[in-house]
């Protein structure tokens, strides 16, 4: 009788462990499913809808989501353009592209039918955007000359555009881009962006636009036109009156 007791107690008790790590295991499953939700709405790139935009050089865009945001939203959105591959652009208080930076990069390089598409010369040396397919077809020097993504030299960019420092090219060609310099490089200022624009607020639209890329000479061997569209989904950010 006793061993019979002992045998119930025991099956009581793997019973209520039984369903305690079943509630522990359901616990744990809705944090996760809780978590993801927030992380979710937290990017604005991921949830809102994107609207074509008609032509990004005039700024033609129409999109109920704009809100005015400042650095503590765009900082976090620059730092995930090369990872998630959208275009970030910049425009001044008159819509008119924002110049971030001058490329040193020669023209004659650049990718056959890459153009700066957000200035009146195609040609523009002037950049007022962050792509990493358009810095690539320019040979910028942190994309390490081709698509081939090296993120640390990605985000070592942009750390020095922000704070204010310098470039250096990893080639060690000389190609450096120094954004404290207001005599070098197209940057108007003796500071870094963040400390620039600190007190600024800029209106947040977003969109998606459509361009032709003029495939590689082995894509066409391989039977593709010569031209394809590509979509791309872009954040602009533009400056609002003090």
């Amino acid at each position: 009788m006793e061993n019979a007791v002992d045998a119930l107690k025991i099956a009581f008790a793997v019973f209520v462990f039984t369903m305690a790590l079943s509630l522990a295991m359901y616990m744990f499953s809705e944090a996760k499913a809780t978590g993801d939700i927030v992380l979710a709405r937290s990017d604005v790139t991921g949830y809102m809808d994107y609207t074509e935009l008609e032509d990004i050089q005039e700024g033609v865009t129409v999109i109920g989501t704009d809100r005015v945001v400042g650095l503590e939203t765009i900082i976090p959105t620059l730092y995930k353009y090369y990872k998630e591959n959208y275009t970030v652009i910049f425009r001044d208080v008159n819509g008119q592209p924002l110049e971030l930076y001058t490329t040193q990069t020669e023209p004659r390089l650049w990718s056959p039918g890459y153009i700066n598409k957000y200035y009146t010369n195609d040609q523009d040396l002037k950049i007022c955007s962050f792509d990493v397919d358009e810095e690539s077809r320019r040979r910028e020097p942190w994309t390490g000359g081709s698509t081939n993504i090296n993120t640390n030299y990605y985000k070592l960019n942009l750390d020095m555009f922000l704070s204010g420092g310098t470039f250096t090219a990893p080639s060690g060609n000389g190609m450096d881009y120094n954004y404290s310099d207001i005599n070098i490089n197209g940057w108007g200022s003796k500071e870094g962006f963040a400390d620039k624009y600190k007190d600024a607020r800029f209106r947040e639209s977003l969109g998606q636009y459509t361009y032709s890329e003029q495939t590689t000479q082995e894509q066409q061997n391989e039977g593709l036109p010569e031209t394809k569209q590509k979509t791309k989904r872009v954040i602009i950010y533009t400056l609002l009156p003090n």
